[in-house]
């Protein structure tokens, strides 16, 4: 198999994607990529990132590839984890207090936390497109819109907080271990109360 039918493959496998990182696993020169760039086979959509002409845009996959300290949360990880019917208008992450983000120029909202809180919760969600980001699981999400409640859309709140106490698959004991680690336990407690 030539090195042009590998990325061929890699892309029929990825959702019409391949980023430099992959073909570099599967020792194949960056060349590669730009040759068929050039010959309008890939078309680049950021720098290491590469899409077929039938590809999925998939934003949050792409952002994320560039920027992998990013994990999803508020808003974009109610979206993920289908608890919310809005699609949001910006994208939402956290990433740990210290890090550089001045190189994220779109909308996107950043939020900040301490170290200690900033791989709690991580998990791994689909995006529409089928490809794999990270993102802050439920608790966590639920946790984070408790704690920040005053900035967050009363409509939203509500409709996240009763999607998650319907949900089956739901797991207080983790929400609650969050909620001490976050040091909002009271808070929590008396959201669950209500509902």
């Amino acid at each position: 198999m030539t090195n042009y039918e590998k990325i061929k493959s890699i892309c029929d496998n990825n959702n019409g994607v391949i980023t430099a990182s992959m073909a570099a696993n599967e020792n194949i020169a960056s060349w590669y990529l730009t040759d068929m760039v050039e010959r309008k086979q890939l078309i680049r959509v950021a720098r290491g990132i590469y899409l077929t002409e039938g590809g999925d845009q998939d934003d949050y996959y792409f952002f994320q590839v560039k920027n992998r300290r990013c994990i999803y949360s508020f808003s974009s990880a109610l979206y993920l984890h289908g608890m919310t019917d809005r699609v949001p208008f910006s994208k939402e992450v956290t990433v740990y207090k210290g890090y550089n983000s001045s190189h994220i120029t779109d909308d996107t909202i950043i939020h900040y936390v301490d170290k200690s809180l900033y791989e709690m919760g991580v998990t791994e969600c689909s995006t529409m497109f089928g490809n794999a980001v990270r993102a802050y699981d439920k608790e966590r999400t639920i946790c984070d819109l408790i704690a920040n409640r005053k900035n967050i859309d009363v409509e939203v709140f509500s409709k996240a907080v009763k999607n998650y106490a319907s949900d089956p698959e739901r797991d207080y004991r983790k929400l609650r271990k969050y909620a001490r680690m976050m040091k909002i336990s009271e808070r929590v407690d008396s959201i669950l109360e209500v509902l």
